[in-house]
């Protein structure tokens, strides 16, 4: 790009490398209009910034040696705290492999079953920790390697396990759909703490609590904040989200002992399995075996050669 001295440059990049040696330190980025560009910045930026992360910088020309200019970083901020959603969704297409249906989209289903919640406490829970983690939710991956391990993995997975509730319902009408749709928004929410991004890793509060435990808490402290805390909508959310990973070798504290509990364990094995088995067979010709998928106990799986 042509810089001119001592102008400045706002621009959208995810970060590629971080380099720093004892007088220097700086930032490759690409830009949105994919170019690669690199950024000098302060030693105390170096904390703040993420590799694969995606952020709005502010940058000014200015010049090193002789007529030789650099652009040097003023500050960022993460490209989800200032872009729109419909913004926010081009950039992180552009940037990432994203879920295998538009950001908006998924955003439009996902509030259809919130707006859905007729129960007001079941509802004012879910709609409170939705809000609060609403813009960097649809960014997040769902894990980081073994299901929906990608950009809006995270809100993908919730959507999905989402539709296959009222079939469910529909054969079986005592179970309770406020508690499911509330429980299954929110039984992973807490993953956007356990799992750095979609480049990173496990948090230390991940490794060493978890996302069900974590996710249990968060329950509890919006609950008590709106006065909710002694409801038995309370109790049975926490619970659904505290077991739903079903057995205590998958790590759940507890087994479900609901209805809902039950079957928010089941929806989110079938999804987690499925999607990927899908995933699989897009690589995989018809009378064929698949690799071995690690998220199905490493087995090999047949996609048959019928018409569909």
């Amino acid at each position: 790009m042509e810089l001119t001295a001592n102008e400045t440059y706002q621009m959208i990049g995810k970060v590629e490398s971080i380099n720093q040696g004892a007088h220097f330190c700086n930032t490759t980025i690409m830009t949105l209009e994919s170019e690669h560009i690199n950024l000098k910045l302060d030693f105390d930026q170096l904390e703040g910034l993420m590799m694969g992360k995606v952020y709005q910088f502010e940058t000014q020309a200015v010049y090193k040696v002789e007529d030789e200019l650099v652009l040097r970083c003023l500050s960022f901020v993460p490209a989800e705290d200032v872009l729109k959603n419909e913004d926010l969704a081009k950039a992180m297409e552009m940037f990432y492999t994203y879920a295998p249906m538009p950001m908006m989209e998924i955003k439009k289903g996902i509030e259809s079953y919130l707006h859905k919640i007729e129960n007001p406490i079941l509802r004012a829970i879910a709609e409170t920790i939705y809000k609060e983690h609403e813009q960097v939710f649809y960014l997040h991956p769902a894990a980081t390697k073994f299901h929906h391990a990608y950009v809006g993995g995270l809100s993908f997975h919730t959507l999905t396990m989402l539709r296959l509730i009222d079939p469910f319902i529909t054969v079986y009408p005592y179970l309770n759909k406020d508690l499911l749709y509330a429980a299954t928004i929110l039984h992973d929410m807490s993953k956007i703490g356990e799992i750095s991004g979609v480049d990173g890793e496990y948090t230390k509060e991940g490794l060493l609590i978890g996302h069900l435990v974590m996710q249990t808490v968060d329950v509890d402290r919006v609950a008590r904040t709106l006065g909710f805390e002694d409801h038995e909508e309370t109790l049975l959310l926490k619970h659904m989200i505290i077991s739903h990973h079903g057995l205590m070798n998958f790590g759940s504290p507890k087994k479900p002992q609901t209805g809902e509990a039950l079957l928010l364990w089941y929806i989110d094995t079938i999804d987690s399995k499925l999607t990927v088995l899908g995933e699989s067979f897009e690589h995989t010709a018809p009378g064929s075996f698949t690799q071995m998928i690690s998220v199905l106990d490493r087995m090999r799986f047949y996609k048959d050669k019928l018409k569909k």
